[in-house]
């Protein structure tokens, strides 16, 4: 048997699964990093100070497909996407990265789901973003 990477969004607690993502196809912003600092400068002088603050908020994008028998069936799927994922709530992102490891990201969805605009009645493509280190 195949080992397959889970991608599972859980409550603000870090244990309640609240959505499974299903057949994602690309996490474009998984394994980057944001960090920030204090740049201080002189105008008569050579280079210049930075002190270091941490980490920012970052985007962590979910790409993937929802696949459904019919039309009906799909739109069932695409409301529950929509109805589990809460805009402006705390939620802990958790991505396998080996059959007994997963990194644990805490996010929040700020922005719309956004939906391909296919005429598919058994698959439709869908975008989820959410800001990470924002709780």
């Amino acid at each position: 048997m195949t080992w397959r990477p889970s991608v599972i969004l859980y409550a603000a607690n870090g244990s309640t699964p609240v959505y499974t993502f299903t057949y994602v196809q690309n996490l474009p912003d998984w394994q980057t990093d944001s960090p920030s600092n204090i740049e201080i400068t002189n105008l008569r002088s050579q280079g210049s100070i930075n002190i270091p603050g941490g980490d920012k908020s970052a985007d962590i994008t979910v790409q993937g497909i929802l696949i459904a028998d019919d039309y009906t069936a799909l739109t069932t799927a695409v409301f529950a996407l929509t109805a589990a994922i809460v805009a402006n709530t705390n939620y802990v992102l958790k991505i396998d990265k080996s059959p007994s490891s997963s990194e644990s990201i805490r996010v929040k969805r700020v922005v719309g789901i956004k939906w391909d605009e296919s005429k598919r009645t058994t698959m439709i493509k869908y975008t989820v973003i959410f800001k990470t280190l924002s709780w």
